[in-house]
């Protein structure tokens, strides 16, 4: 049996296939926008703009995305199954444009990659600060 995956190349998205038993390669480390949306995201579901807002402000400024941008990642990780369209709350109000603005959450699976990174990265940061603090008395 085989799975259907997306190689991503510069230009384009080209289906491949691989054998199920092929051990499938961690997904971890993330980009840094990936992991401040998916943090964002546990925190509750919110629509493209509110999410460039606080992926902006939650990273104290060093994250501030392309709306374009932002929304291909959204559309990755939506394919990753990280993140998926959720209904707007009661009485919200639609987009300048008079559609309904698009709402996202994360899924089981994306909080439990984001929770992986996290602790990838606090494992990381704890041995560098042990190097660090190593010859300082």
């Amino acid at each position: 049996m085989y799975s259907t995956c997306i190689m991503e190349f510069p230009f384009r998205e080209e289906p491949c296939f691989m054998p199920e038993s092929t051990p499938k390669a961690s997904p971890l480390p993330l980009a840094a926008l990936d992991l401040q949306i998916l943090l964002v995201l546990a925190e509750g579901d919110l629509y493209g703009y509110a999410i460039k807002k606080a992926v902006h402000s939650q990273s104290a400024g060093v994250l501030d995305p392309e709306i374009g941008s932002l929304y291909r990642v959204l559309a990755r990780l939506a394919g990753c199954e990280w993140v998926e369209e959720a209904p707007p709350p009661e009485g919200a109000p639609v987009s300048g444009h008079g559609r309904p603005r698009r709402y996202y959450r994360i899924t089981p699976n994306g909080r439990a990659v984001a929770r992986e990174e996290v602790d990838r990265l606090r494992t990381l940061v704890d041995g560098a600060d042990r190097l660090a603090l190593k010859g300082t008395p």
